[in-house]
């Protein structure tokens, strides 16, 4: 079994952030496959589930504010028992051009607070990372900034982000993490 988790934060008002970009593309994992989010009150999340071949994958989203991302973390890993290293965690990434994805095993958390209380809360950092761009915050305060919707323009990129990101978490469960860091993170990679 396998887990991806979306982190963003819930509720309308912020489904169009930069801070939800995980969210969205765990939304379009799930339509794409036709999937149903089931709600877990105990786990605070919606999961859905679908098979790759004889393995289960879990696409979930955590209920939390993404702050608090961890204790939702947490919770599905250990009722499921799952490995840190069997999931992979969707974020934006202000460090990052929109367009841009990076794959990672472990490591810091880079300030992001979402992956900190994810770190924290499992008490390791071997944990499969997909950090999606959401390009540089130039000027004001960066809460504000991810806090934001993207903007017309950027819109029509974000699609594109979106859909390459759904193909490379596809890739991440066929092929593993060194095959989609390898093939993800060298500049302008996108899998071919």
């Amino acid at each position: 079994m396998k887990i991806i988790f979306g982190l963003g934060n819930p509720g309308q008002k912020y489904s169009e952030n930069r801070h939800n970009l995980g969210n969205m593309i765990v939304d379009e994992f799930v339509k794409i496959h036709r999937l149903k989010y089931k709600v877990s009150f105990r786990l605070n999340v919606l999961i859905a589930k679908l098979f790759f071949g004889n393995e289960e994958i879990l696409l979930v989203k955590p209920g939390t504010y993404m702050n608090n991302s961890g204790s939702c973390v947490a919770r599905v890993l250990a009722k499921y028992k799952v490995d840190p290293k069997d999931s992979l965690v969707i974020y934006d990434e202000v460090d990052l051009d929109l367009g841009d994805i990076r794959f990672r095993q472990k490591g810091s958390c880079a300030g992001h607070r979402g992956m900190v209380s994810i770190v924290n809360s499992i008490g390791t950092e071997y944990i499969n990372r997909l950090r999606v761009g959401v390009g540089k915050n130039n000027s004001g305060e960066l809460a504000d900034y991810v806090l934001s919707n993207f903007s017309r323009d950027e819109k029509k990129i974000l699609v594109e982000v979106i859909d390459k990101s759904v193909f490379a978490c596809r890739e991440w469960i066929e092929q593993g993490i060194e095959y989609v860091m390898a093939n993800y993170n060298r500049r302008g990679g996108n899998g071919e």
